[in-house]
């Protein structure tokens, strides 16, 4: 891969004022600093999977005029727009690792779009809280994490004018709710934490149905066959029911 910045998808898919623009470089070593101590083979895997990293954004009250949030469990008073390419080298799992250990390695909420070496973009997110186990409270703990083809989404629907924008938190999750639905929600009743859950069960669901599908189309005996087709009518049941509650109604989501 090419050691060359890229279109900043970021900027465009999240309709970034020009206020909240930045254009900075990161180091690696910046953001293994945090695990070289206690974590040295995260440390490790951040060098060899990174090989561009730079800061796009930072969503301040001042730059997106959203008021900061300040409670018991955790303050927010910024957010950083972040982008890495990630090495061909690497395993898809060793990919979601490094975009955790980027969200982890930072003691706030963060926006990263992980450039693929296929050329495709992935939009990582996670609901995070200060380490309370770091004596310097200068990382996160992830309470979950989403990763979503930003091809997927909905355009014009993770601009931070359509967000809530209550505070700095509430915008966040917003984002993290929207984009886990493909920026097409069911509604504003469904919580950030819901809708990763639903988008992990889906996502389970319709790779179940892949496999059903395959192997009823290989099976040589026939009431094998009957036996997986019948699996897989229920799995498209399930798959149904889940983006009914997932899903905006307006928008065709046909199952496989």
């Amino acid at each position: 891969m090419t050691d060359k910045p890229h279109k900043h998808e970021g900027v465009s898919l999240l309709g970034l004022p020009e206020a909240a623009r930045q254009q900075h470089r990161i180091t690696k070593k910046m953001l293994a600093a945090q695990f070289e101590d206690q974590a040295p083979a995260d440390a490790r895997l951040i060098t060899k999977a990174v090989t561009l990293a730079q800061l796009v954004g930072i969503l301040r009250p001042e730059t997106i005029q959203v008021p900061k949030h300040q409670g018991s469990e955790r303050t927010v008073v910024d957010i950083p727009v972040l982008e890495v390419a990630l090495s061909d080298k690497m395993t898809a799992a060793d990919r979601t690792r490094v975009t955790e250990l980027v969200h982890r390695s930072m003691a706030k909420p963060v926006v990263l779009f992980a450039y693929m070496p296929d050329g495709a973009t992935s939009l990582s997110l996670a609901l995070s809280h200060v380490s309370r186990t770091d004596p310097t409270r200068s990382t996160s703990v992830i309470d979950a994490h989403v990763m979503v083809p930003t091809e997927q989404i909905e355009p014009g629907a993770l601009h931070l004018d359509r967000l809530d924008r209550t505070d700095m938190w509430a915008l966040y999750r917003d984002l993290v709710r929207t984009a886990a639905a493909d920026g097409r929600p069911v509604g504003t009743a469904l919580q950030a934490t819901d809708a990763i859950a639903l988008r992990r069960r889906l996502t389970d669901l319709e790779t179940e149905l892949t496999t059903v599908i395959r192997d009823a189309r290989q099976a040589k005996n026939q009431q094998r066959r009957i036996e997986l087709n019948t699996q897989a009518r229920t799995l498209r049941v399930q798959i149904g029911r889940v983006r009914g509650i997932f899903y905006s109604p307006e928008h065709d989501h046909g199952a496989t």
